[in-house]
């Protein structure tokens, strides 16, 4: 059990994806995850889902990141914790939204608070003298994250 992160690509938003099965039927949910809309079979859900990943070259995603496992992150948690100042944080969206739980699945943080995010991962790596091996993986897989979502303008989704 771990943490990961992921970026989708634009190909759908943009047109550029495959045609889809049933193109009426086809939606984005907040997360940029298509769909289907009605009451989908499971045969429509199994064409839907073939579709979806040989829908374009990115297979979806533009950006796939394993952020750590549950100890890692409670260990990034931590180091975070006792960075903290007082009265004003310094690390609110990691702490509040990303490190909060070591395997917390379907959140997401939109581009715009990727960009904030990755403010907090440039001043977290003020620090780097305090970090290890698997804080420095971290950190990186974080950067590329807020990156991606901020060149796609679409959220990160944990």
């Amino acid at each position: 059990m771990g943490l990961n992160g992921v970026v989708r690509c634009r190909c759908i938003q943009d047109g550029l994806a495959k045609p889809h099965p049933f193109p009426e039927r086809l939606a984005l949910d907040d997360t940029v995850d298509p769909f289907l809309t009605g009451d989908p079979t499971l045969d429509d859900l199994l064409v839907h889902d073939r579709w979806f990943d040989e829908s374009c070259p990115h297979q979806g995603y533009i950006v796939q990141e394993r952020l750590g496992n549950i100890r890692a992150i409670a260990h990034v948690r931590e180091l975070l914790g006792s960075l903290e100042s007082e009265p004003t944080p310094r690390f609110p969206i990691l702490l509040g939204k990303v490190v909060y739980n070591g395997v917390h699945c379907g959140d997401h943080l939109s581009s715009d608070g990727s960009a904030e995010l990755l403010k907090e991962v440039e001043q977290a790596s003020r620090f780097r003298n305090h970090w290890d091996v698997s804080d420095s993986e971290f950190f990186a897989g974080l950067r590329r994250l807020c990156e991606a979502s901020i060149a796609t303008r679409n959220p990160i989704v944990f």
